[in-house]
């Protein structure tokens, strides 16, 4: 019975322990490889779509819609990492490559998003003329329209400033978010594509509802997990 209690607890201590960065995979080898990285570009967000479209909707309008969320994000993702990198002491150091020259090398290589993410990450960074690549991609699943979404939120905000309590039934169906979203970041080495670092954030309900928000939250989400500092 000791025995088994013992067992019981050690086991419980080893998952806990496992869980702490269960969000985040790093390489064995990663010291030794990113003491070269001296300059990583930042690509812009892929994103697949599924699910729900509404009636005014195209499958071109979704993918420009989708792209230009993809260099936004890029452009966020460059910001919070300059400032969480910063607060780094013992991490490799490293400088992000620009995204004008990161955008201009690949608009001149012809390649939109759709293309780059179907490069390996070595060809690009051959390309970009840095040690290491950063590809993040979103897989958007989409439930409901955005505008039952927003009326949902908004009922919460109405009901929160009235000071009348929600129904469960209520809450559950205010909980809901437009898209029930997936993200991954993946960090590559520049010479032979090898994965060295990833993070990712499964989400839904609790993510912000609109697109701003969920850009500033899965970039400074990223940032705040990059084994840099500049």
């Amino acid at each position: 019975m000791k025995l088994t209690l013992s067992f019981a607890l050690a086991a419980s201590l080893f998952i806990t322990s496992c869980g702490v960065n269960k969000d985040v995979y790093k390489s064995s080898d990663f010291g030794e490889k990113a003491t070269a990285h001296k300059t990583v570009a930042i690509l812009p967000l892929k994103i697949t779509q599924t699910g729900y479209v509404g009636k005014k909707e195209t499958e071109e309008g979704i993918r420009a819609a989708n792209e230009k969320w993809g260099y936004t994000f890029q452009e966020s993702l460059l910001t919070y990492a300059l400032k969480q990198t910063g607060k780094h002491r013992k991490s490799p150091v490293t400088s992000f490559q620009s995204i004008q020259k990161t955008n201009a090398l690949l608009k001149d290589a012809g390649l939109d998003i759709e293309a780059m993410y179907a490069k390996q990450p070595e060809e690009l960074a051959h390309l970009l003329g840095v040690d290491a690549v950063i590809m993040t991609t979103l897989e958007k699943d989409k439930n409901v329209s955005d505008g039952v979404a927003y009326g949902v939120a908004g009922a919460r905000v109405i009901l929160g400033a009235i000071g009348k309590p929600a129904t469960s039934a209520a809450r559950s169906s205010m909980s809901m978010n437009a898209s029930d979203i997936n993200m991954n970041c993946y960090l590559y080495n520049g010479t032979d594509s090898k994965l060295l670092w990833k993070t990712f954030r499964k989400g839904g309900a609790d993510l912000p509802h609109e697109v701003n928000g969920i850009v500033e939250y899965y970039s400074n989400w990223i940032a705040k997990k990059l084994p840099y500092r500049s």
